[in-house]
């Protein structure tokens, strides 16, 4: 129930302007997700051109329902709303919940859960105090998993964290299913270009503006690869989705232009579409989103207020992490 959460915000013409931002961001990802699922793992000229929410895809869904993307980022906006920060073992026990029971699913059923995903909440179901030790091994899988969730922890800590803290949210979040430096990184970049776009009014070179936010030689590596793709692929790999959610940004003029380009690429569709519908949602709004797609859109109304709650926090900080690397004591067991 939305009624849980007791915010009383004053709003102001420019807070409005950023609570459509917001609204985009999250209804963005969803709406990307929607579309895009109607041609996953299909290759481009093989299925009709897509223009709007359609029913099928692989999991045969009606029209305007999501997959795994929208239902592990409202896991996320739910832990972080309920308990006014991010509690590591709560996430994790929030997308154990949507694997094992469809918690927040579109369906009431999990559906399409990577490898990565399900790996990272086997090893999470096996010992849910379990505090990860900093030697643990890294792994070299990369998937655009670790982003196409990621909105809830950008809006919910907007408002009130430095850039700095933000990112470092981010990669605690990357790090619950994605324990690969590459993957923590590309989220890295991934919130950098968000942070900007939220505050960009309209001028995307400042959205472009993120080496003041650099973390190291991987963050300055793969923001030159995103910026410099040899060819689009629509792999599940991170820095092939964030590639392809950039080209589309920079090249079309509007939501709706970007996002038909992104999801009739085919391949890794509803998650390509979910990311790229992260970034201009948070840069056009909510407002710039197609009425028709924003009405077809399974539980839209809900996504939009989950959006403006998460906006409208008071704070929100990392309150536990289950990784050692983190130095925060796993105080929930």
């Amino acid at each position: 129930m939305l009624d849980k959460y007791f915010f009383i915000p004053i709003i102001t013409c420019m807070s409005a302007s950023m609570i459509d931002n917001a609204k985009g961001m999250l209804t963005g990802l969803a709406i990307g997700d929607a579309l895009g699922m109607v041609c996953e793992f299909e290759q481009p000229g093989t299925f009709p051109y897509v223009d709007e929410m359609r029913a099928g895809g692989p999991f045969n869904l009606p029209k305007g329902y999501w997959t795994d993307d929208t239902s592990m980022a409202l896991c996320l906006a739910e832990s972080l709303l309920n308990n006014g920060g991010y509690d590591s073992y709560d996430v994790m026990g929030n997308f154990t919940r949507w694997r094992n029971e469809g918690y927040l699913s579109s369906t009431g059923f999990c559906f399409d859960c990577g490898g990565q995903i399900q790996a990272a909440i086997r090893d999470f179901e096996s010992d849910k105090s379990a505090w990860v030790a900093k030697d643990t091994p890294r792994t070299e899988s990369a998937g655009n998993g670790a982003i196409m969730r990621l909105a809830p922890v950008v809006l919910a800590a907007f408002k009130h964290r430095s850039e700095k803290d933000i990112l470092a949210m981010v990669r605690l979040s990357a790090r619950e299913t994605h324990y690969s430096f590459e993957a923590e990184a590309g989220a890295e970049v991934f919130a950098a270009l968000l942070i900007r776009a939220m505050k960009a009014n309209g001028n995307k070179t400042k959205v472009a503006d993120i080496d003041s936010l650099s973390t190291g030689n991987l963050f300055d590596d793969i923001w030159r690869r995103v910026r410099q793709p040899q060819e689009l692929n629509t792999s599940g790999y991170i820095i092939h989705s964030l590639q392809v959610a950039w080209w589309a940004f920079q090249t079309y003029d509007s939501f709706r232009d970007g996002m038909l380009a992104v999801v009739n690429l085919g391949g890794d569709s509803d998650t390509n579409g979910a990311i790229y519908g992260q970034l201009a949602g948070a840069f056009y709004g909510y407002e710039a989103i197609p009425t028709t797609w924003r009405h077809d859109l399974y539980d839209e109304a809900n996504i939009t207020k989950k959006a403006e709650l998460l906006y409208l926090m008071d704070s929100c900080e990392i309150l536990v992490s289950r990784f050692e690397i983190d130095k925060l004591p796993p105080t929930r067991q």
